[in-house]
């Protein structure tokens, strides 16, 4: 009976103690995990850097997600002077493949590859394609964990955009310049 009740506090020990030291999954409403890394040109891409930008990190693998990534083009190009910005994440592949990827397919905006998956780990990835949509503040406004249709990714992305205009609409009618 006391070897039981020994087993069952060790049990329950064991389940309390490692619920402190795992890691807590990413939510929206957070701030996003900041990082400053070389992308696949050697310039440094730093989250700070883009704050006044919505932001698009996509995490993704050639394996799996390279064919939905390179549709994001021309989206981007229609849209980058609204203050857009992507940034493709690769895991798993080195500077050199990531670099042959965006140039055989004309990719335009950020990529970098994670070699070590630093990123990958602090934004608690463990699916692919995993997008997280990031407001001009740094906030994590949608995370997108899968497969999304490409128009659809859109339209998320535009609500954001509209989001965005109407809180500088509102704030301006509440505190208008003098």
């Amino acid at each position: 009976m006391n070897f039981t009740r020994i087993l069952l506090l060790l049990c329950a020990l064991s389940f309390f103690c490692s619920c402190d030291t795992q890691k807590r999954d990413i939510q929206t409403g957070e701030d996003a995990p900041l990082f400053s890394v070389a992308d696949i040109s050697g310039d440094l891409v730093s989250l700070t850097q883009l704050k006044g930008k919505i932001v698009v990190l996509y995490f993704w693998k050639n394996s799996c997600c390279g064919d939905s990534l390179k549709l994001l083009e021309p989206f981007y190009e229609a849209n980058r002077h609204k203050k857009l910005a992507i940034i493709a994440i690769n895991i798993g592949d080195t500077k050199e493949v990531v670099t042959s990827y965006a140039t055989n397919n004309g990719l335009t905006f950020t990529m970098l590859a994670d070699e070590h998956s630093g990123i990958f780990e602090q934004y608690q990835v463990f699916g692919f394609p995993t997008i997280f949509i990031i407001d001009k503040n740094g906030v994590i406004r949608n995370k997108i964990l899968g497969n999304i249709q490409v128009d659809q990714l859109e339209t998320v992305i535009q609500r954001q955009f509209a989001l965005q205009k109407q809180a500088e609409t509102s704030y301006e009618k509440n505190h208008p310049r003098k």
